[in-house]
């Protein structure tokens, strides 16, 4: 209609702001909020009283009897980078025309798991919500991270649409029958699949290689090293160069995997308290679930292990290829104590030989979303919107608003947003639902956002653990807005209140909610426990040289180091893995231990880091006052 006002994404009004992590007094200013928060419709969030207590703490995962087997985290096969180097040159424009060229490469690149790390961010899921609750914050994997750590594409078709050509239909009908003389025939069908087409030089090639890497690295199938047939419609696709979007089906892919995770995780917990013993709980994990540790390396300093320098061209991921796991003594202290070093925008900041997607400018800007605005940018706008991500085989919600500050935008209280049950068709039509002549606020790359003084006094109201439960662990100051934040940070617990509405659900600390039965994700068969000898605790977590060289100078205790240990395993049985048993990364590895009066030491050298700072810009001015007199 003439003369209506374009939609805006991203909303702007004057409120109180104040730094999530300290409370200090509110500023007035100009901030930017994602739509819909409860100021904008007008909303008051509800409050419920705790109604169940959370058994998962009065176990380590260890204890949990629990099988998992991870098809989605699988490392490339032998030959797989060869195969890559081989189709890249010939097949390069039509990758990057289908937007799956850098997702391509990051499948050459090997991520270690770490389960400690991964039980410890699976605890933290809410399934209402699509996130990871901490004390001191909401967070989640987001399209965001989806195109920056997995090279997919967030716009294009959906990953349902049909041939519409009868060659088409003829060709994945071809296909489909070798594939099941295949299955009949051979015990690895991933390697005899690449056998088979490898090095062909045909279009048949092409569709061929594109079907495996559907299937063995974007979408896992339920039995490992099988091929999904009812992927080759998609590589059929992907093949001519239709660019569909990949992202949000695998972004849903991972959410219904963390969710049943969580809740199988809380199932074989109350199987451990009734004492059922010999009782198992299995649990396929067909999702890349290896973008999740790669999220939380980018943004927890004091999880990840010293990242990779890059070479130029390689993708973000490369940072964390093939790196050995750190081993962390209590990873649940870790993750809630990590407020002031928690990377809001670990993509903002500059990496060596690495480039900036166009949606980080240095200069805050509005634009209006068209046909003539860079792809790039359209995917960011299309990370900021509220709607249903559609999968291969589920639904999910996908809530950027709960976590505003993850974009460089200002958190107000989020309004609820509840799943819409439709179908597939109608979900994704909503998805993929044109956003012409919107407006679209992108934030400096250089900007944190703050959070309203409603949502801190919201958030302060919640029921986590007293303050007292941490004694020994000490509150930072916050670093500066705008500037690099202290990796050693560690902060005394907010005391917050999860039987809020937000997140919906989540009814105590742990997100208590009766398991789903699926027989497709979760049986219960009789099998023999394993031992929990060298289980959690492991190390916690990185050091740096400068305070192992501060810790000898005062003379506080030792901290115990240890070495390396053996390689670990890196062969396909490795698909296979439990809290404890099968897991058999770094069993003879040595320990380092940190005491919770170590996080004391810690402040003082923030403290130090501080004076140097001030020392620096000191002697910088007296250089410059020099100059100038010269």
């Amino acid at each position: 209609m003439a003369g209506e006002q374009p939609e805006t994404i991203v909303e702007e009004r004057e409120e109180f702001m104040v730094p999530l992590t300290t409370d200090p007094n509110p500023t007035l200013r100009t901030a930017h909020f994602l739509k819909p928060s409860l100021a904008s419709i007008n909303q008051q969030p509800l409050f419920k009283p705790p109604s169940l207590s959370s058994p998962l703490t009065d176990f380590e995962p260890g204890e949990w009897p629990l099988k998992l087997v991870f098809t989605g985290w699988i490392d490339p096969q032998k030959n797989w980078k060869t195969w890559v180097d081989q189709m890249h040159p010939q097949h390069q424009s039509t990758w990057r025309k289908a937007g799956i060229n850098e997702a391509i490469m990051c499948s050459t690149y090997k991520t270690r798991r770490n389960h400690d790390l991964f039980w410890g961010l699976a605890e933290r899921w809410c399934p209402s919500t699509n996130s990871f609750i901490f004390p001191w914050g909401e967070t989640t994997i987001t399209l965001e991270d989806i195109i920056v750590l997995g090279g997919f594409s967030v716009i294009g078709e959906p990953v349902s649409k049909p041939l519409e050509t009868t060659e088409l239909m003829k060709l994945e009908e071809n296909l489909l029958k070798l594939l099941t003389q295949l299955k009949k025939t051979l015990k690895s069908c991933h390697q005899e699949w690449m056998k088979r087409f490898m090095g062909k030089g045909s279009e048949l090639e092409h569709i061929a290689f594109l079907f495996l890497w559907l299937s063995r690295y974007v979408f896992g199938q339920k039995f490992p090293n099988t091929i999904g047939g009812n992927l080759l419609s998609v590589a059929i696709h992907l093949a001519r160069g239709t660019r569909l979007a990949l992202g949000p089906a695998v972004l849903a892919s991972i959410y219904r995997d963390l969710s049943l995770l969580k809740e199988t995780i809380i199932a074989s917990t109350e199987l451990r308290m009734d004492g059922s013993d010999g009782d198992i709980l299995s649990l396929t994990l067909q999702a890349p679930l290896r973008l999740v540790q790669v999220w939380a390396w980018e943004r927890f300093p004091g999880l990840r292990p010293e990242p990779n320098a890059m070479n130029h061209g390689e993708p973000r991921i490369a940072r964390w290829h093939g790196l050995k796991r750190l081993k962390i003594e209590n990873v649940r202290m870790v993750l809630d104590s990590a407020q002031d070093c928690f990377q809001w925008r670990p993509y903002a900041t500059t990496v060596s030989n690495w480039s900036f997607p166009k949606f980080y400018i240095e200069k805050e800007e509005w634009m209006v979303v068209d046909s003539y605005l860079d792809q790039e940018l359209q995917s960011f706008a299309q990370c900021l919107r509220v709607c249903e991500l559609v999968g291969i085989d589920c639904i999910e919600l996908y809530l950027p608003h709960r976590v505003a500050m993850q974009f460089g935008i200002d958190q107000d209280l989020p309004c609820t947003v509840t799943k819409s049950h439709e179908s597939p068709e109608t979900a994704w039509s909503n998805y993929g639902k044109p956003i012409w002549n919107a407006k679209l606020y992108v934030p400096s790359r250089l900007f944190e956002g703050d959070v309203t003084t409603q949502y801190l006094s919201w958030w302060k109201q919640s029921t986590w653990p007293s303050q007292a439960a941490f004694t020994g662990v000490i509150r930072q100051p916050r670093s500066l807005r705008r500037s690099r934040r202290s990796l050693w940070g560690s902060t005394v617990k907010k005391e917050v209140d999860d039987n809020a509405e937000v997140p919906p659900g989540f009814l105590h600390k742990y997100n208590m909610v009766y398991p789903r039965t699926s027989e497709s994700y979760l049986r219960s068969s009789k099998g023999k426990k394993g031992d929990n000898d060298g289980d959690v605790p492991p190390g916690f977590g990185h050091r740096s040289n400068l305070i192992h060289q501060i810790e000898k100078t005062m003379q506080n205790e030792a901290v115990p180091r240890g070495s390396e240990g053996a390689a670990e395993a890196a062969n396909e049985s490795d698909v296979y893995n439990t809290p404890k048993m099968n897991d058999n990364e770094g069993q003879n590895r040595s320990y380092k231990a940190v005491e919770i009066p170590g996080l004391e030491l810690e402040a003082r050298i923030s403290r130090l880091e501080r004076v140097i700072a001030e020392l620096k810009a000191e002697r910088l001015a007296a250089r410059l006052t020099s100059i100038t007199k010269q």
